[in-house]
């Protein structure tokens, strides 16, 4: 009986340890994705800002 306590502890504590690690990894996977999301939507922003730049510039030119 005692031994399947310690087994329990043990096993219960290594699953934890695991848990910690893969939802770190988890996590990193999650940051990686969100920051490459973001960065998208970001050089999509500033193209339209500079296309919106251009065609001020342009067209105040040739009026």
């Amino acid at each position: 009986m005692i031994g399947l306590l310690i087994a329990l502890v043990i096993g219960l504590w290594l699953l934890k340890v695991i848990f910690k690690i893969g939802f770190k990894i988890i996590g990193w996977v999650f940051m990686i994705v969100v920051g490459l999301f973001l960065f998208k939507i970001a050089l999509w922003l500033g193209l339209i800002v500079v296309a919106i730049a251009g065609v001020a510039l342009f067209g105040n030119a040739t009026t």
